[in-house]
């Protein structure tokens, strides 16, 4: 079976792919999940939109970033 390359299912299957990819960097490199959260906090984002961006809670959230902190 081929993927379709083009159209929205190719598009779909791209953004899988990546988003697969940016999984298995992110369970490599969990640790610094926190640190980023911690520096779009101080770029001004809300812990709602960086735990939209991260898709987890926001309570989830503010402990990335407490655990960053210290």
């Amino acid at each position: 079976m081929s993927v379709p390359t083009d159209g929205l299912e190719g598009r779909k299957e791209i953004a899988r792919t990546f988003l697969a990819l940016a999984n298995d960097e992110y369970q490599k490199h969990n640790i610094h999940r926190g640190y980023y959260a911690r520096i779009a906090k101080e770029h001004g984002l809300t812990n709602q939109e960086i735990a939209d961006a991260y898709g987890i809670t926001e309570v989830a959230v503010r402990g990335l970033i407490r655990r960053a902190v210290k």
